[in-house]
């Protein structure tokens, strides 16, 4: 089995490999925090109830989700270059349905397309980045890549800011189309199958302490997406903000994550996984229990920025983390890190909805007290490295 390592690759192919990843993460992230902004302005337009139209960001999130568990199965059999080739020709034809129809059902069906071709973007990347790139930087790597989506977002939600709401889908339907040409020519080393290895979630499940990483990542993302998916419906129903002021709310938010990832990229690789989640989680739950109050738009705008700092640092910790585990489990953990953290942010979102209709405050209050709790468990839920290079003996024998 031929296996590319950072030390046997040209750093040029290394950041040309890196580049095309960002690109799609841009795509693929586009349109989620824009039609966060417009959902009141989708269930004007079709004339449906608010709840029926927020239905755009679980029907693409959850497929997400569920989908990225295959995604490591298929790069054993198929080129890593051309799955990513497929996920962007499926995104931009689940944009492209969107964007030609004032069917609400019609858009559901494009977002679930959308979604299952998003799923594959993340694990593969986590996959491939993680084995081209050495250990002493990969939590910077890693930064720059997560924050390629809040730049995707940042486009999206500039956009969603002055034009209709059905041209959030023109945008990714086109870069979607102009990415299946260019991963053509993406370097072919490094991003070959990993021809001889066998997936195994089950193998990968009794490594130590990764269950109890996965439990972890669940419930961090189970939070965040209660709260944040519902900015837009929050900004219009409580502080009743017109689309420009609404969209440049959460304009912010993206670039407080861009700054985030990138200070958390940092703080991950020069003073530990622990102490990235512990400053992370800090600023996530406090900033969101603060949204309990009513605020002059300023120091709202600053709340806001606050928790995606928050969750950008918490995130590129305890995602860096799995990228320590030993390489053999590699494409397990990166799907199940993707795959655990869509899902269960479609389900916050899903779960937090009758909720948040009912009390914007309480709720926001709620759930920051819950994110503040998960500190307690940072200390036994990030093992050493060493101990990450083991299973956990089976009692069974097995």
């Amino acid at each position: 089995m031929s296996v590319s390592r950072g030390d046997d690759q040209s750093p040029m192919s290394r950041r040309w490999i890196l580049f095309f990843f960002c690109c799609t993460n841009v795509l693929v992230s586009f349109n989620i925090s824009a039609l966060i902004a417009v959902i009141p302005a989708v269930s004007r337009s079709l004339n449906v109830p608010v709840g029926d139209a927020a239905g755009i960001i679980p029907f693409y999130i959850i497929p997400y989700g569920v989908c990225a568990l295959f995604y490591a199965p298929l790069a054993v059999r198929f080129s890593i270059k051309h799955l990513m080739i497929a996920a962007a020709a499926l995104c931009a034809l689940g944009n492209w349905m969107c964007l030609w129809t004032d069917s609400l059902n019609m858009i559901l069906l494009g977002r679930v397309i959308a979604g299952i071709g998003a799923a594959a973007v993340t694990p593969l990347a986590i996959m491939t980045l993680g084995k081209i790139f050495e250990k002493e930087v990969r939590g910077r790597v890693l930064g720059l890549f997560f924050s390629s989506s809040f730049f995707g977002a940042l486009l999206g939600l500039v956009l969603s800011a002055f034009a209709d709401w059905h041209w959030l889908f023109a945008v990714p339907a086109l870069l979607g189309l102009a990415l299946v040409f260019g991963l053509c020519f993406c370097p072919d080393e490094g991003m070959e199958a990993n021809t001889g290895v066998k997936v195994k979630y089950g193998d990968a499940f009794r490594l130590a302490g990764l269950r109890r990483i996965l439990i972890f990542i669940f419930f961090m993302s189970l939070f965040f997406n209660g709260v944040c998916k519902w900015y837009g419906v929050y900004l219009d129903k409580v502080y009743n903000y017109d689309q420009l002021t609404i969209s440049s709310l959460i304009i912010l938010t993206a670039i407080a994550s861009v700054v985030g990832q990138l200070i958390g990229g940092v703080v991950t690789d020069k003073y530990g996984r622990v102490n990235s989640c512990y400053i992370g989680i800090g600023i996530l739950g406090s900033s969101t229990m603060a949204l309990y109050g009513h605020y002059p738009l300023a120091l709202l705008a600053l709340v806001l920025s606050m928790i995606s700092v928050g969750w950008t640092i918490a995130h590129n910790g305890i995602s860096t983390v799995l990228t320590d585990f030993s390489d053999m489990y590699r494409p397990e953990l990166a799907a199940l890190n993707s795959s655990v953290r869509f899902f269960s942010g479609g389900l916050g979102f899903y779960l937090s909805g009758n909720f948040m209709q009912t009390n914007f405050g309480l709720t926001f209050f709620a759930i920051g007290c819950l994110m503040l709790t998960q500190i307690i468990f940072v200390p036994k839920i990030i093992p050493s490295t060493p101990s990450l290079q083991k299973p956990i003996p089976d009692v069974f024998g097995e």
